[in-house]
């Protein structure tokens, strides 16, 4: 069984918030919360969608016939 428990660090010291008993050799878990993680950096702005429509049209992946294209790829999975 799980149980959130509050505490928090004094000196580098865990003091419990709440008054626990535990057993003897009894397996916990710490999670630390008190790091903020630094935001991820964009590196280029938000893109409009219609950016990207018509860039697959000079693919050599796709090009030919799109009905043999549907089937090749449909037939890799038998």
């Amino acid at each position: 069984m799980y149980q959130a428990i509050k505490a928090v660090s004094k000196s580098g010291v865990i003091e419990l918030l709440e008054a626990v008993e535990f057993e003897e050799n009894e397996p916990l878990v710490v999670l630390r919360l008190s790091k903020k993680l630094p935001a991820p950096e964009m590196s280029s702005p938000a893109k409009d969608w219609r950016t990207f429509a018509g860039q697959l049209k000079s693919s050599l992946t796709f090009a030919g016939d799109p009905v043999q294209i549907q089937q090749d790829v449909r037939n890799e999975w038998d």
